[in-house]
């Protein structure tokens, strides 16, 4: 009913208003209406709230009001118009009575005399006749001025309404999509972030993010700001996830700007395209450059950038010709650019079949060390020479390695002069003077032939050593190849380089590789010493099993006449199988080396030492020691084993422990023996070789051991043989093992000597120690200063004999406190050590004094 009554009202007032406004008041709904005769009334109240007073109002008043402001402006611009036909010279005009009295007069006298010169019309002059014919263009031309501005100014307002309506619009979809909890925790991620591409798991936090909001936010991609997207880009844009990873996750933002309407940068579309390439889709990458070829070839600091990538695509697509026209057209334009954007082009040349491809190759090759003369680098010459030796093309990538190996020595040999002997042209060598014309006419076996004194193996060792040694072995097996064509036979360290190449890849199929190959070569030593001192038994078929491989990945080589395996190809094949754990596998290898009547080096016995350390058996290795010690000479790595399990002997805290293992007396005594043995060259190398590392280890072997003499012994033997001195580290070692001595009652368990160093009367002992040590060095100080000397002012030797003596104070108060003797016995006790280690005439310091037994 109330909705009926408003209806009703708002009628009335149409009827009697047609060309009025149509809009509805604000009012409260009327109580009731009631149509009678014409002359009735329809009354209108209001009230504030419940419990106050009715108010009669009238809906008219509003538009009566509105219509009133109307009159008074339109009379208001009668007004204005009226004294604007007057013009602005009348006697009445704003302009005029603006004038000072004086200025005023004259200027209605002059207007008098202008009205009597031209005549007065009977109309009233308008404002065309007042202005001569320059002032009303002039005029004229300003009033149009003025409506191009009002023009101008309507649409700029209306431009900007625009604008404010879609920031509005965007702040509304930004209000609403910072308050969603996703979005929260993708501005925590993106301050986390903050540019550090290195920290791998803020990228991933990141992107997780990133994929939340855009999932469970509707308008979050509109509302995203660039710098944002910036900073995802970047976040996805690195090193640290694989080629495939990243091309998916910048496919996902380039989609995801074009859905949002939002442009890129033209080094976020190079690197989107670059990544599509790296991850395996170069035909859409291609396709993508293509779209953006108009747009981006219009860039000038990233044009390069674009050619060079299109080079790259082509060449990458099997299309070297388009690449080849890109490129040099490239170069042409500006001769400042680089040509190492041929390279790529060269390889995919090589990759195509046929003799032609070849040649296009080998000139642009041409044109290559052309443009670049002696900026040509090694890293050149070693992408071109791997990419072609891939690619089957072995006569012109041997020609490339020749190449890089005559740089800077021989320049006859170079290929750019041979090209220039072969055609006959004199001067310099131009690029455009290289053509496939020319290459094809001379023919390319003569410009790629290796020199005489470049056929031999060790040309072909060191492209291989250096093929090897930049992780492309499979490359250098094709060098293998290349030597049995050429007639050049490989011998055995060419082959053991390539068995330890591809066990360092450690993927299965080089690892089949390295068997077969080194398997191979051991059957063939067999083979041939059976054949020369066992004729009458047949010789042994050595049968290993491999892995199934597609027999295409078995180098051609293998199919032939290899050269026989040395100690090298076992010592390698036991490094392998000892890190592997495989015992059988060892066994067999040391069975299968007394069939190829090879006797063992001090390297395969070290790795048989190791592996019987590792699984810390200490009398298997022990006896092998003994058993191969015989015929073979030890080295300084096979003591450093041997003290490395001592350590596990000595130390009574492990379960390790074998009686038939000598002491560290007979040990030290063992090594110094071997060592005064050597050759004069090994004698100097293992002293050179002698390390910090074995020190300490030998010095701990005798802490644990609980020798004091000994180790007083072999502290000083060792600083007169291997020059080496106590330092912070052994004076740890020997404060603790003096300190275990004082604390440790006799008899205790194993499994409770680790928890002995922790207790407090063990701490209280070390300080004890700490503090004698500190004791006998501020008295050594005090005798240098009683000489007139400080030790400062000692030369290094004599601070090193300084520091040796006083650690020889400590060990003998130590001796002489711990048994009871006295300065004599102590040191009969040291010599019948020193006798013991096989050493002759050491000076191990002075004896204890008087006063020094006392300190302890």
């Amino acid at each position: 009913m109330l909705r009926q009554a408003v209806r009703g009202a708002r009628l009335y007032y149409a009827a009697r208003n047609p060309l009025g406004s149509q809009r509805a008041f604000s009012a409260l709904t009327p109580r009731g209406l009631d149509f009678g005769g014409p002359n009735d009334k329809v009354n209108f109240y209001e009230q504030d709230g419940p419990g106050k007073k009715k108010r009669r109002v009238d809906p008219e008043s509003e538009e009566i009001e509105e219509r009133r402001e109307v009159e008074e402006e339109l009379t208001k611009l009668q007004e204005e118009l009226k004294v604007l036909e007057k013009g602005p010279f009348a006697p009445d005009s704003p302009f005029i009575q603006s004038l000072p009295e004086h200025d005023r007069t004259i200027a209605l006298e002059a207007l008098r005399k202008y009205e009597e010169e031209q005549g007065t019309q009977e109309a009233k002059p308008s404002l065309d006749d007042v202005f001569d014919e320059e002032m009303d263009a002039m005029m004229r031309e300003e009033f149009e001025g003025m409506a191009l501005e009002q023009e101008n100014w309507q649409d700029s307002a209306r431009q900007q309404r625009r604008i404010a309506a879609r920031q509005a619009s965007e702040a509304r979809k930004l209000a609403g999509t910072d308050s969603h909890p996703y979005a929260d925790r993708f501005r925590k991620a993106l301050r986390h972030y903050n540019g550090n591409t290195s920290d791998e798991r803020a990228c991933q936090n990141l992107w997780k993010s990133y994929r939340r909001c855009k999932q469970a936010i509707p308008d979050f991609l509109d509302a995203l700001p660039t710098e944002a997207m910036e900073s995802i880009w970047q976040s996805q844009n690195t090193t640290q996830v694989s080629n495939t990873v990243r091309s998916a996750h910048l496919e996902t933002l380039v989609k995801d700007a074009r859905s949002a309407g939002k442009s890129l940068a033209t080094p976020q579309i190079l690197s989107y395209i670059q990544a599509l390439h790296h991850g395996g889709a170069t035909n859409l990458a291609l396709e993508e450059w293509e779209a953006y070829q108009t747009e981006l070839s219009q860039e000038k600091q990233d044009l390069e950038e674009y050619w060079m990538l299109g080079v790259q695509l082509f060449a990458a697509e099997s299309n070297p010709q388009r690449a080849q026209d890109i490129a040099l057209a490239f170069l042409i334009n500006d001769k400042s650019r680089q040509p190492r954007v041929l390279i790529p082009v060269i390889i995919a040349w090589g990759n195509l079949p046929g003799k032609e491809p070849e040649i296009k190759a080998w000139s642009l090759y041409l044109q290559l060390k052309t443009f670049l003369g002696t900026n040509m680098t090694m890293e050149d010459y070693d992408v071109i020479s791997i990419g072609l030796l891939t690619a089957g093309r072995l006569d012109t990538a041997v020609a490339v390695f020749k190449d890089m190996m005559v740089t800077g020595k021989t320049p006859t040999n170079d290929s750019t002069a041979v090209y220039k002997a072969a055609i006959g042209l004199a001067g310099n060598l131009q690029a455009s003077s290289i053509n496939e014309e020319a290459v094809n006419k001379v023919s390319l076996s003569v410009l790629t032939m290796l020199p005489r004194e470049f056929q031999n193996r060790f040309f072909f060792a060191s492209w291989m050593k250096k093929l090897i040694g930049m992780g492309q072995v499979d490359s250098a097996a094709l060098v293998i190849e290349l030597m049995y064509e050429r007639g050049v036979r490989p011998d055995s360290k060419h082959l053991n380089g390539l068995v330890a190449g591809w066990l360092r890849e450690g993927n299965p199929n080089s690892r089949d590789k390295a068997e077969r190959l080194a398997w191979s070569m051991i059957q063939h030593r067999i083979n041939a010493v059976w054949k020369r001192y066992e004729p009458v038994k047949p010789t042994p078929n050595l049968e290993v099993q491999h892995q199934k491989v597609d027999p295409r990945l078995i180098p051609q080589f293998l199919k032939r006449d290899i050269p026989p395996a040395t100690i090298e190809t076992f010592s390698i094949l036991l490094l392998h199988y000892t890190r592997r754990g495989d015992d059988d596998m060892v066994k067999y290898l040391v069975k299968c080396l007394g069939d190829a009547y090879i006797q063992p080096n001090s390297y395969f016995m070290n790795h048989l030492l190791f592996a019987e350390l590792r699984k810390q058996d200490i009398r298997s290795l022990w006896t092998k020691f003994q058993k191969m010690s015989t015929s073979v000479r030890p080295d300084l790595e096979t003591y450093a084993c041997l003290w490395d399990c001592a350590k596990l002997q000595y130390d009574r805290g492990r379960a390790s422990f074998d009686v038939g293992f000598p002491s560290a007396r007979r040990l030290f005594a063992g090594m110094m023996q071997w060592y005064s043995q050597l050759p004069p060259r090994a004698y100097k190398d293992t002293k050179l070789a002698f390390s910090k590392d074995l020190y300490d280890q030998i010095v701990r072997c005798f802490c644990l051991s609980k020798d004091i003499p000994g180790t007083l012994v072999a502290l000083n033997s060792m600083r007169e043989t291997f020059g080496f001195t106590p330092d912070d580290t052994t004076a740890r070692m020997i404060v603790l093992q003096v300190a275990r001595l004082a604390g440790v009652p006799a008899g205790t368990p194993k499994h409770r000597l680790r928890r002995l160093s922790s207790t407090p009367r063990s701490k209280e002992n070390i300080a004890q120690v700490t503090r004698l040590l500190e004791l006998l060095g501020e008295r050594k100080s005090m005798a240098l200063k009683a000489q007139g000397l400080s030790l400062e002012q000692l030369d290094p030797y004599e601070t090193q004999q300084y520091q040796l003596e006083i650690m020889g104070q400590l060990l003998r108060i130590v001796l002489s406190r711990t048994d009871g003797l006295d300065p004599t016995q102590v040191e009969d006790k040291l010599d019948r050590a020193i006798a013991e280690m096989g050493l002759q005439d050491i000076d191990i310091g002075p004896p204890l004094g008087v006063d020094d037994s006392q300190l302890l």
